[in-house]
């Protein structure tokens, strides 16, 4: 009889909202503020080079200039603290088809100023991809997996009560589902798959994804000591930035480790060879 390893969630989670970043438009309707969801990423790095690590659509729709909002979710409070970075300082990387749908590419890389790198370490991690490039094809960590993935759900954003006069805020959301990859294929020279969360009784999904491009799939490993479960590893699998209806339901299109390690870490290496030694 196979065994049964039970983990809590939160656990497994806080391993993963050390990397994970929503972006936030901040926009002006009559004299007021308001903050909309767009998209999500991870943290990483490339040597000296820090960065987030998106869907090319969620850079394309982010402007060149001005400030835009970043959303942390790690921690089990709700922070009430208004982080933007200044667009005009950052650089896009944008491999991107001509046209939007599953087959991509649709892969993205935001180098972030220098003056921002030291808050970010401070809220969140930045994951080492020169460090994990060997990954799939490296020993895992241990043989029992599971694959969740982490990203922002717009349709879950709100408003929150005010504390002070003219103040207003709002609330934003992050998807962590374990679920099953399937559809592997190769297109255009780069490796795709498909992720459908697990639909849990006491869980409700959501209607809609959007606001997880860009986020992270995530292979995580758990072992047993002392019949006590931990994590033996975690490794960014793949990026999602599409949906599609099936019979079954939502299902996110997503970007493999091909994409990632190779081609998309290569135009970064080659944007900034220098800067993109090991450390």
């Amino acid at each position: 009889m196979p065994r049964i390893v039970t983990i809590p969630t939160a656990s497994v989670s806080d391993a993963m909202a050390a990397y994970t970043i929503g972006f936030v438009k901040l926009e002006v309707h009559n004299r007021i503020e308001d903050a909309v969801g767009a998209g999500s990423g991870t943290l990483v790095r490339v040597g000296k080079v820090h960065g987030i690590l998106t869907a090319a659509h969620v850079l394309t729709h982010l402007p060149d200039g001005g400030e835009v909002g970043i959303v942390e979710y790690r921690g089990q409070t709700i922070h009430y603290r208004k982080r933007t970075i200044e667009m005009a300082n950052t650089i896009k990387i944008m491999l991107r088809g001509d046209a939007f749908g599953p087959d991509g590419p649709d892969l993205g890389f935001l180098r972030l100023p220098a003056d921002s790198v030291g808050w970010f370490e401070a809220i969140g991690s930045f994951y080492n991809l020169l460090k994990h490039r060997s990954d799939a094809a490296g020993p895992a960590p241990s043989p029992d997996s599971t694959d969740a993935v982490v990203g922002m759900i717009d349709e879950r954003t709100k408003d929150l009560p005010a504390e002070r006069p003219r103040e207003r805020r709002k609330g934003f959301e992050a998807l962590f589902s374990n679920g099953t990859i399937s559809g592997e294929r190769a297109v255009g020279g780069y490796d795709l798959f498909e992720f459908a969360p697990t639909d849990y009784p006491d869980f409700k999904l959501p209607d809609d994804y959007q606001g997880t491009s860009g986020g992270a799939v995530w292979r995580i490993y758990l072992k047993v000591n002392d019949e006590k479960p931990e994590i033996a590893g975690v490794r960014l699998w793949g990026v999602p930035y599409y949906q599609t209806t099936k019979e079954e339901g939502l299902v996110l299109t997503c970007h493999g480790m091909a994409g990632v390690y190779g081609t998309l870490l290569d135009a970064v290496i080659a944007k900034w060879p220098h800067d993109t030694k090991d450390t």
